[in-house]
């Protein structure tokens, strides 16, 4: 390909690119589909029933209907803000709440609240651990005579749950600090 040809060519490409990106910029923009509520199914504690729940449904949405899987009925119980809340003595977590005005939402299933729980007191453990770990060798660092790492800080007036959460983080800190003083210490690491 000689010089000519290929700034020919070159400039052709140029010209098609301002071409079409001017023709974008005047197209005229895509609306966003409709908002759509929200939908989410929660197992109980003790695995006996569901509650399922939902917000931002707007008027034009009603009635909403509700498909478990076993058929569609009226979704019974929406509040005029378009929240709803209903418990079903049921195991099955598949369910889609049809607006009037067409349209589906899967709902989405969220964990029971204990296992949530359960979760959380797990990863408070780790990054417990974790915390704990760097507080100990800091404080190895400064003085293996002295094992003062500093402690997280306690929040006051704390629900059940998170208090489980809290202590589980502060166990887990102490013995990761106290696991990293003594192993940096015994090894020689740490400062006099």
């Amino acid at each position: 390909m000689n010089r000519r040809s290929r700034r020919t060519t070159v400039t052709s490409l140029i010209t098609c690119t301002f071409v079409a990106g001017s023709l974008a910029a005047l197209a005229p923009a895509a609306s966003a589909a409709p908002g759509i509520g929200t939908c989410t199914v929660k197992p109980a504690d003790n695995g006996l029933s569901i509650t399922i729940s939902g917000s931002g449904w707007a008027p034009d949405d009603m009635p909403l209907k509700i498909d478990g899987g076993e058929g569609v009925s009226a979704l019974e119980g929406v509040q005029p803000d378009g929240s709803f809340s209903v418990k079903r003595f049921q195991k099955s977590t598949d369910f889609t709440i049809l607006p009037a005005k067409g349209g589906f939402k899967n709902c989405t299933v969220v964990k029971a609240d204990k296992e949530a729980n359960s979760d959380a007191i797990k990863k408070a453990r780790v990054e417990g651990f974790n915390a704990g770990v760097k507080a100990g060798k800091a404080a190895a660092q400064e003085n293996c005579q002295s094992n003062t790492h500093k402690k997280p800080n306690k929040h006051p007036s704390l629900t059940a749950q998170d208090q489980a959460v809290e202590d589980a983080f502060d166990k887990a800190f102490l013995a990761g600090s106290t696991s990293a003083f003594e192993k940096f210490c015994r090894t020689g690491g740490g400062g006099n």
